[in-house]
């Protein structure tokens, strides 16, 4: 006689359920940090250009690579705060400034006293003129505005001929404008402009330091 088969009427296992705990923790270790909170690359360019300083030397201010600066300013590397406080005062910067504006912001305000100055033109030489920068070195815009600080004695002598304008307002003090073979006396509260195709030069021929705003269109590379 044929012995029937028992049925089990046990439940079958319930399915584990994996650990919140451990779900949780999980996901937290998958999320990347955030690295671009303080945007210090977008900002570490914005400074550079602004200064009118090449990556390589700002590399070799610091200490680094070419290639580690590239990379922080690409976001890439993030630095340790004793390199950025290098990389910031090589700049002629302090980090409060140097956190103090957002480069992705929709107008650019540099405040007074605030400006980077250049006490040469990567450029153009000159003698006892320093720039006071109005607008980013060599960052693709279509103006160059700077102030041109120039003490007593101090000239300027620009060779290089392209397309484009030059608008200058004497803010203070005097100076001796020259284009092509046409010199001018200026005064603070005058003005002038000519095109870029024609060779100038300026001194100052005064006893106090002259400032002179120049805007200009750039020389295309």
């Amino acid at each position: 006689m044929a012995t029937s088969a028992k049925t089990s009427t046990r439940p079958p296992a319930a399915k584990k359920k994996p650990s919140t705990a451990r779900k949780t923790k999980t996901a937290a270790a998958a999320a990347p940090p955030r690295r671009d909170d303080l945007q210090v690359g977008g900002r570490l360019r914005h400074a550079r250009l602004l200064a009118g300083i090449r990556m390589r030397d700002l590399a070799d201010k610091v200490g680094c690579t070419e290639s580690m600066v590239s990379k922080i300013e690409a976001g890439r590397v993030v630095p340790s705060l004793p390199m950025l406080q290098r990389l910031v005062d090589a700049l002629g910067r302090d980090l409060a400034s140097f956190f103090g504006s957002d480069p992705n912001s929709p107008a650019m305000v540099l405040r007074n006293g605030q400006r980077p100055v250049a006490h040469t033109d990567p450029i153009r030489e000159g003698q006892r003129v320093s720039y006071e920068r109005l607008v980013p070195f060599g960052a693709g815009n279509l103006l160059e505005g700077n102030i041109h600080v120039v003490e007593p004695g101090g000239l300027k002598h620009d060779p290089i001929t392209h397309q484009g304008e030059t608008l200058g307002y004497v803010l203070d003090g005097q100076i001796e404008l020259t284009v092509e073979a046409t010199s001018y006396t200026l005064n603070a509260g005058d003005s002038f402009f000519f095109k870029n195709h024609l060779t100038n030069s300026y001194r100052n021929p005064g006893t106090v330091t002259a400032r002179v705003l120049w805007v200009n269109t750039p020389q295309v590379h």
